[in-house]
């Protein structure tokens, strides 16, 4: 159990390294980027972006997982992918180059077809590296994963500032997309040993497929559904909204989905060397969730409260009509920490056909509630996401209990103290920036006394055992 703990503790510690400091420089590239291009910029790459995506899907998603849940893997299994990795990047470039003519009669821009061209190409990219990151994943290796993402970051993203610089507009950011994949691919070619031997196993390539095939399918699901805003956004409006959607999805995103995958992708693993225990599998879920809240649930309370200064002072005000997008999306957050780990459960436990099946209940009920939330407009479209947020999380939570049979007041229990801590810390963050005038006093202010007050919180009333961390880095 200590050496699973101390896996746990390098693979987080790493894994937390690679996302903070690549979102870190992407942050500040992306607020530079900002300043530079116009919000229908950003609003058109989303909508380049909506097709690859769910593309990207089919080729990064299932096969991996299969590999990682499957405990007696061996090389053959790993070339097998390799190949057919390789073929489906190519299959899927070709759909995509064919699309690319409709996708841009369907939004009315024409430079949509050029640009979803040049930006395809990821799709060949990445099919050449899902194998080695999976072989990292499944030895909790994120230390080779944040060489070559950090790497790739800064690179990609200076060519980005440098074409947007001279005056490239949307096109800078099409090109550090692919300059970021391509870097990214080369880098861990380089550190990762393995070479495929290019062989190909049908049997094997069936035993993997029965597993993949339903998860590639939920997540294939979900994913076109998590485009289906930036569909309807950019055809039923405009691109400039579009764009102002993007950079607020980006803000609470960086708190919630980017720190919940570093702890995400540390639990993985764990979870199927458990899949036989399920009290075992219960422990490692309840607290890998609140150690998870412990940081989001701060980090997304704090941007409700100050997105305005927040966006005043990154993007300028240009950019203000992001604040009340972003206001709203943070709750989504909270919901979605829970509801990402309970997901892992269907791949650790090998219930994929449940997890196609949670998908598909959690789609027709989101894409009704999305229909009425348009005729209702625009605002009624964002406010939809947390609504959808809150009947994922009940879905999720009830296939998790039949799975190993943890309960909806388990989990919430869990991250009470939690909720509790960041909601106080909110209300005294308000408070305090209500004396303040200009949005940048605001905002270092608020930072300020958000963290302060959170951390004497945590401390006081010892939530997640915090006063024994504390200790263990005053002993160091």
């Amino acid at each position: 159990m200590n050496a699973v703990k101390q896996r746990a503790k390098n693979g987080v510690i790493w894994s937390a390294f690679e996302r903070f400091s690549v979102q870190g420089v992407q942050f500040v590239i992306s607020v530079i980027l900002a300043r530079l291009l116009s919000p229908s910029d950003f609003g058109v790459v989303a909508l380049v972006l909506v097709v690859l995506n769910i593309l990207q899907t089919v080729n990064e998603t299932g096969f991996g997982a299969s590999l990682m849940q499957k405990l007696d893997r061996d090389e053959l299994d790993f070339s097998s992918v390799f190949v057919l990795n390789i073929i489906l990047g190519l299959f899927l470039y070709g759909i995509l180059y064919v699309l690319a003519p409709g996708i841009s009669r369907f939004f009315k821009l024409p430079q949509l077809t050029h640009l979803t061209r040049i930006i395809g190409l990821n799709l060949i990219i990445t099919s050449f590296v899902v194998v080695q990151k999976t072989k990292l994943l499944i030895e909790v290796d994120f230390k080779t994963l944040a060489k070559a993402s950090f790497v790739s970051a800064i690179i990609s993203g200076c060519i980005g500032i440098f074409c947007a610089y001279r005056g490239l507009g949307v096109m800078s950011l099409v090109l550090q997309a692919l300059a970021s994949n391509g870097l990214n691919t080369l880098l861990i070619w380089c550190f990762v040993k393995w070479r495929p031997k290019l062989q190909f196993s049908y049997i094997r390539f069936v035993g993997l497929f029965n597993y993949a095939y339903k998860l590639i399918l939920a997540h294939l699901i979900d994913n076109v559904f998590r485009e289906v805003y930036s569909v309807v956004i950019g055809k039923v409006y405009s691109p400039v909204q579009l764009g102002y959607f993007n950079r607020a999805k980006s803000f609470e995103q960086l708190s919630s989905n980017n720190i919940t995958t570093i702890v995400q992708r540390v639990s993985v693993p764990i979870l199927c060397e458990s899949q036989k225990n399920n009290q075992r599998m219960e422990m490692v879920l309840t607290k890998f969730v609140a150690s998870t809240a412990l940081i989001v649930y701060p980090l997304l309370f704090g941007l409700a409260v100050l997105a305005k200064p927040l966006i005043s002072v990154l993007l300028t005000d240009k950019w203000m009509p992001a604040a009340w997008m972003l206001q709203i999306l943070c709750p989504v957050g909270f919901f979605y920490v829970i509801s990402a780990f309970n997901r892992n459960v269907f791949n650790a436990t090998g219930r994929t056909d449940w997890a196609l099946k949670s998908e598909m209940i959690r789609k027709i009920i989101s894409v009704a509630i999305i229909i009425i939330a348009i005729y209702w407009g625009f605002t009624a479209l964002i406010c939809s996401q947390l609504l959808i947020a809150i009947i994922e999380f009940f879905v999720d939570i009830h296939y998790t209990r039949k799975q190993i049979g943890v309960t909806l007041f388990q989990q919430l229990k869990s991250v009470s103290n939690v909720f509790a801590a960041s909601l106080t810390m909110a209300v005294i963050i308000w408070i305090t920036i209500r004396f303040f005038d200009t949005y940048l006093v605001k905002l270092f202010v608020g930072f300020f006394v958000g963290a302060v007050s959170y951390f004497v919180i945590c401390y006081l009333f010892n939530i997640e055992d915090v006063r024994i961390y504390v200790k263990k880095i005053f002993n160091r």
